[in-house]
């Protein structure tokens, strides 16, 4: 039975229910990090592609699946660069937001939208995604929630 059935009040998840998922790649080098960001992200209805830890990781499951949104930490395994990866994937078309302790300053290309920074709440990261997704295709959000800092204000 749905909200309108019952007379009450649509809940938030019932809205974001409603909403397209999204393909959204976890570049995350902790693994119990990624497995949180995956599941709070899988509750919002969203279709994780794939779990990276280094840029070529991130690159190969990019090219392979084609994102909507690429989630990325700042610092990955081997020594590598979540800006360098946030690059990578806005050069290919692909929007980044980093998820990060240590949110850079700038996202240095336009579809690196900005940053969630860590810790974060689980039940703000699927409303931070869609606002960042809704910003890299050219539409404001509504309510963009205080948790996705964006790099360009004017959004």
């Amino acid at each position: 039975m749905t909200a309108a059935h019952t007379g009450l009040a649509p809940q938030p998840h019932d809205e974001i229910a409603e909403e397209t998922p999204l393909n959204l790649l976890i570049i995350e080098d902790e693994a119990v990090v990624a497995m949180l960001v995956e599941d709070a992200l899988t509750l919002h209805g969203h279709r994780v592609i794939g779990i990276a830890d280094t840029v070529a990781s991130a690159m190969a499951l990019a090219d392979g699946e084609r994102p909507d949104l690429a989630l990325c930490d700042v610092k990955l395994a081997d020594g590598d660069s979540g800006l360098t990866a946030a690059q990578l994937l806005a050069d290919r078309g692909i929007p980044c937001v980093f998820l990060s302790g240590n949110c850079p300053e700038n996202g240095g290309h336009p579809l690196v939208i900005g940053c969630i920074a860590k810790p974060f709440r689980a039940g703000s990261l699927g409303a931070a995604v869609r606002a960042a997704h809704q910003t890299a295709t050219g539409r404001r959000p509504s309510d963009p929630p205080p948790a996705l800092k964006f790099y360009n204000e004017a959004r």
